[in-house]
């Protein structure tokens, strides 16, 4: 599996991200060792229906700083969790993931 560097995953997260109105706020992100298993049960996202994407970082430590950067400069609701893979998902009522109050 390719693993990408911080800036590469932030820059293809911010881009996708601007693809849906560019409001963070809207936003989770997490990491974790398995990207899929936090998508699609943990969190409740519907693969087809719901807006995701993830990547996997170099390091557990490149994750961190990726999602800690995108919910402290952009605003996005940082999500528990360890591990080398970067996940985002917009949440609300059209997701299946409940809207952070």
């Amino acid at each position: 599996m390719t693993a990408y560097s911080v800036q590469q995953i932030k820059f293809e997260f911010i881009s996708y991200v601007k693809e849906f109105g560019a409001d963070f706020s809207a936003w989770s992100v997490g990491v974790t060792e398995d990207a899929s298993a936090a998508l699609f049960h943990e969190h409740g996202i519907d693969e087809a229906r719901d807006i995701w994407l993830w990547k996997p970082a170099v390091s557990p430590v490149a994750a961190a700083m990726v999602r800690d950067w995108i919910c402290t400069r952009q605003g996005a609701a940082a999500l528990a969790g360890e591990g080398r893979q970067v996940f985002l998902f917009r949440r609300g009522p059209a997701s299946g993931a409940p809207a952070v109050a």
